[in-house]
């Protein structure tokens, strides 16, 4: 994806569309919204082509951390307070992430990549940062710690051009743990019955 362009340009795609309209319909089923405001937003949502057209959609209906598409470039900042980032938010080639006595959590399952190698900066002080990935995800971690923990549970991707996630900064009595969805395993699944004959 060509990172020059910026997130609220970038197209928009059924999924996220769908996204909003879902958001919209939960509105309105409590009564936030009447059927003439949930048919005049569905319109807006339906003829969206941008990113940037669909969170003014939204913006008076839920908090920031339960929008259906954030776009904001502020950093994840759990500064004496617990912060994350989650659902589908554009993830931008430097993404900053520290936590000062409160926990973080990151999850980039959903997220838009502006670009396939992603630089992150997560620093702890006394402080814990969660990021979750996708499966598939290249993760490298680097950067120190000092009576902290500075760990990842993923594996190596076998696919050459997998989008990568490059995490530096430090631990200082605090920790970085990064996780990505269990594979399941195909001995667990239980095989169907046969079927009797006659």
């Amino acid at each position: 994806m060509n990172e020059r362009v910026p997130p609220a340009r970038l197209r928009a795609s059924d999924a996220d569309r769908e996204r909003v309209l879902r958001a919209l319909r939960e509105a309105a089923e409590d009564g936030r919204l009447d059927l003439e405001e949930f048919s005049e937003r569905s319109d807006r949502v339906h003829e969206a082509r941008t990113l940037g057209e669909l969170p003014e959609v939204t913006r008076d209906l839920l908090p920031p951390e339960r929008q259906p598409l954030r776009l904001d470039t502020a950093p994840v900042s759990a500064l004496f307070r617990n912060d994350g980032r989650a659902g589908r938010w554009v993830v931008h080639g430097d993404q900053v992430v520290y936590a000062l006595f409160g926990s973080a959590e990151v999850d980039l399952c959903d997220a838009l990549l502006t670009r396939n190698t992603v630089r992150m900066t997560a620093s702890a002080l006394f402080g814990r940062i969660e990021i979750r990935v996708p499966e598939g995800m290249e993760v490298r971690v680097r950067g120190w710690s000092f009576l902290g923990l500075r760990t990842t549970s993923t594996r190596p991707s076998p696919v050459p051009d997998a989008p990568v996630l490059e995490i530096e900064g430090f631990s200082l009595f605090g920790s970085l743990r990064v996780s990505a969805p269990r594979r399941r395993r195909r001995w667990l699944r239980r095989s169907p019955k046969p079927r009797e004959l006659g």
